[in-house]
């Protein structure tokens, strides 16, 4: 896999993190930080930063192994 390959799978990764860490983050800061708005708004905040950081992590990895998946059903070894 190239670095260009390996970069657009840590974006794809980050972008998809970040959704779903904001929608995880305004639901539990609703339910942890009761005050309306601000517990949603803080909570979405946190979870986009830690969703980003996983999803880079994360999309990197799938590709990584989707790849590796693909060389083994084919035979390749390169």
């Amino acid at each position: 896999m190239t670095t260009e390959q390996e970069q657009q799978a840590e974006q794809a990764g980050a972008m998809a993190g970040s959704m779903a860490g904001v929608i995880s983050g305004a639901r539990l800061g609703s339910k942890m930080i009761p005050i309306p708005l601000v517990g949603p708004i803080v909570g979405g905040a946190i979870g986009g930063v830690l969703g980003t950081e996983l999803g880079k992590r994360l999309g990197k990895a799938a590709v990584n192994g989707g790849d590796a998946f693909l060389k083994t059903l084919r035979g390749s070894e390169s």
